[in-house]
């Protein structure tokens, strides 16, 4: 076949990220070959590293980041309270004007460090740049769009691209929907960790409701589309469905926080009906068959 740099520009442009050095002449001969090529790579989407934590294990190392943050924080306030009242004392003196200036710009003069959160952001989208015509990681992206999470809402957004995403992008749609559903990151940005049935166990002695957020998301925009055959009704059994469906506490499981986890006493218990079709209540199953 000729060399064409003309459509390998046009095939990297159109069904990747655009050329980099070198990668023109890479495909040159043949651009539709190596687009296809790309497809039956082993892994391909995948992200081999393995120093890159589980979003579970994220979430609990930014939890004990943010806690030491605090404390240190606390304790620098007291710390600055005590001197100042110390210095009051001694010298009847004002504590706020008699600060000492040196003291406070030689702390603002220090470089700030990369605050955790970010930097596991930072490594995941690094590890996620070395494709060579970049076809599968435009589909990622399509995908990780079409599932969004909040980056600010989760400190779990990196580990859930390459959990629930990344192993399904040439899969069945269906593999990943329930991937993604079941997601910590997703049961937290939709508030499904804290949706609990108004007639489970927990429901009556908590006194919790209901959150519709996920049921409604699943419906409206990941699967069937805004106005189609769904009724309010459907939103509210389906999120009955759902209960029950959360993740383990960070505060209290430093071992396992943030992993998912059926909890039955918060389940809504019953059969119930979407769109039509009864789900038999068969605990964290009824929700996974519909």
């Amino acid at each position: 076949m000729a060399c064409n740099p003309r459509e390998a520009a046009l095939a990297l442009h159109r069904f990747g990220f655009g050329p980099r050095t070198g990668s023109i002449d890479a495909i040159a001969d043949d651009p539709r070959g190596a687009l296809l090529a790309e497809l039956e790579q082993p892994n391909v989407g995948q992200i081999a590293q393995t120093d890159l934590p589980s979003s579970s294990a994220a979430n609990r190392a930014v939890f004990e980041y943010n806690a030491e943050r605090t404390a240190n924080e606390k304790r620098e306030r007291l710390r600055r309270e005590a001197a100042a009242q110390v210095a009051m004392q001694s010298a009847g003196g004002d504590p706020v004007m008699d600060a000492k200036p040196d003291a406070v710009g030689a702390a603002s003069a220090e470089p700030k460090a990369v605050p955790l959160p970010r930097q596991l952001f930072r490594n995941e989208a690094r590890a996620a740049i070395n494709a060579e015509v970049g076809f599968v990681e435009r589909l990622v992206w399509f995908w990780s769009n079409h599932f969004c999470v909040n980056a600010d809402a989760t400190v779990m957004a990196g580990g859930y691209e390459r959990e629930a995403i990344r192993p399904h992008v040439l899969g069945h749609f269906s593999d990943m929907l329930l991937a993604v559903e079941g997601h910590p990151a997703m049961l937290l940005y939709l508030n499904n960790a804290q949706s609990i049935g108004p007639a489970s166990v927990a429901g009556i002695n908590r006194d919790r409701g209901l959150n519709e957020n996920l049921a409604r998301e699943i419906l409206e925009l990941h699967t069937l589309g805004v106005r189609t055959v769904y009724a309010q009704a459907d939103v509210t059994n389906f999120a009955k469905v759902l209960t029950g469906w959360t993740i383990l506490p960070t505060a209290t499981n430093p071992d396992h926080g943030g992993e998912f986890v059926f909890i039955r006493r918060a389940h809504e218990p019953g059969d119930h009906t979407v769109i039509a079709k009864a789900y038999t209540d068969r605990g964290v199953e009824q929700g996974r068959a519909g």
